[in-house]
């Protein structure tokens, strides 16, 4: 597979205080390395890494590492904003971290759309000793979110890439069942010119056959039964002798009616018109 062609472009952004592990994590997804020493991020970063499903769909995940310092909140929000999901993280050993999750959060809600798909990440599972946030609550806060959540220890690569491959996975499948438009730049998704090219002519098929549904009158039994009998009489489907009497009498009724009300009228208006010629003499 050559990785330089993708059908979709998925972006992603990594969020949370500072030393919750972001960096370690992009590090070990895309280069396969474990950051010893922490080193934190300025403004951000940014990695991108390309998968194939069973399908044969390419899908290059574009990573932003944003810093966890607020000195560098405008940055944060502005690259929170069109990202088709949202992994956000903090530490079990420190229950700061995991309160600041409700700032975070409510970043990406005032700059994301309501589509994006969110993970909630604990690292440090591997420091069990000094723990300080309990499972559970991670878990209600995931659930809240109706989110994923995970556990993990960055030493552990195959978790890692499980993380985003699941992420990845979900994006397509909202995708491919229309739930979000790829080419709506806030769903943080990019397609390929021919992957736009093949998307859009399936939207217009699909576009035209429900006109054509919506336009095609129903067929009931009445037209059917219509239809047998013009292979017998005319074209024109005339009504039947008794319905014919009843709407030439209905007409004769309504033309009398008609009569009378022009005569009704006449005879108001006559004397009027003789009083207005003698009135005209006079003078």
């Amino acid at each position: 597979m050559n990785f330089e062609d993708y059908q979709y472009l998925f972006k992603f952004v990594l969020i949370g205080d500072q030393g919750v592990g972001k960096s370690c994590f992009l590090s070990q997804y895309v280069k396969g390395k474990f950051i010893q020493e922490y080193d934190p991020t300025i403004g951000l970063e940014f990695e991108s890494k390309s998968i194939e499903f069973n399908d044969g769909v390419v899908v290059q995940n574009q990573l932003w590492d944003t810093s966890g310092s607020s000195q560098f909140m405008a940055i944060q929000k502005t690259f929170c904003q069109n990202a088709a999901g949202a992994i956000i993280f903090y530490k079990i050993d420190n229950k700061d971290s995991f309160k600041s999750l409700e700032n975070w959060i409510s970043i990406l809600k005032q700059v994301s759309s309501d589509m994006i798909q969110i993970v909630i990440v604990a690292t440090h599972q591997d420091l069990e000793n000094q723990r300080q946030v309990q499972t559970q609550q991670g878990r209600n806060l995931a659930d809240s979110l109706d989110a994923k959540f995970y556990e993990i220890s960055n030493h552990d690569k195959d978790q890692i890439d499980g993380i985003i491959n699941s992420l990845s996975y979900n994006v397509l499948r909202l995708v491919n069942s229309n739930k979000i438009n790829p080419l709506n730049t806030q769903y943080g998704i990019k397609m390929s010119r021919q992957q736009e090219q093949q998307y859009t002519s399936q939207q217009d098929n699909t576009d035209e056959n429900l006109i054509q549904q919506q336009s095609s009158p129903k067929r009931r039994g009445s037209d059917i039964k219509i239809e047998q009998n013009s292979f017998i009489s005319s074209n024109k489907v005339t009504a039947s002798p008794q319905r014919q009497q009843q709407q030439d009498k209905d007409q004769n009724e309504q033309n009398q009616q008609q009569n009378k009300s022009q005569f009704q009228l006449l005879f108001i208006l006559l004397p009027i018109l003789i009083a207005f010629g003698l009135y005209q003499i006079l003078l």
